[in-house]
């Protein structure tokens, strides 16, 4: 008897969600730090003024960052577990994927979702484990 991992719409949409929140949180980071810096670019600011803003919130910065990289984490190794068990994928598009979500994990999260599980047949075989 062969498993198969079901993914139905609600699977997969529930899968969606946790993929896409990695993406959501550094782009909220992103949007904080351009509100920050927004109120510079009216004028002609001096590039010490930016230093000076970002000096200044130096502490938020790095907790939502690490609030987002402490929220990435967990989807990392999800994805890295369910890629590992799909049968579907070869041995070099696994190693791909697996370098691609290593080294830019948020974003490869999203699109890890959107390439290989949005339109995955309701029943993908799976390996039973990931060793």
């Amino acid at each position: 008897m062969e498993n198969h991992m079901i993914l139905d719409d609600k699977a997969k949409t529930r899968m969606g969600i946790i993929c896409f929140i990695p993406v959501l949180c550094f782009f909220l980071c992103f949007i904080y730090y351009l509100v920050l810096i927004l109120p510079l670019t009216q004028g002609h600011q001096a590039p010490a003024s930016i230093v000076g803003v970002t000096s200044r919130n130096y502490d938020t910065m790095f907790f939502l960052l690490a609030a987002s990289a402490i929220i990435t984490a967990p989807v990392f190794i999800h994805c890295l577990v369910v890629l590992a068990r799909m049968k579907t994928l070869n041995s070099a598009h696994k190693l791909m994927w697996f370098i691609f979500l290593s080294v830019m994990a948020p974003i490869a999260s999203a699109l890890f979702w959107l390439f290989l599980i949005k339109d995955a047949p309701k029943y993908t075989p799976i390996y039973p484990d990931i060793a």
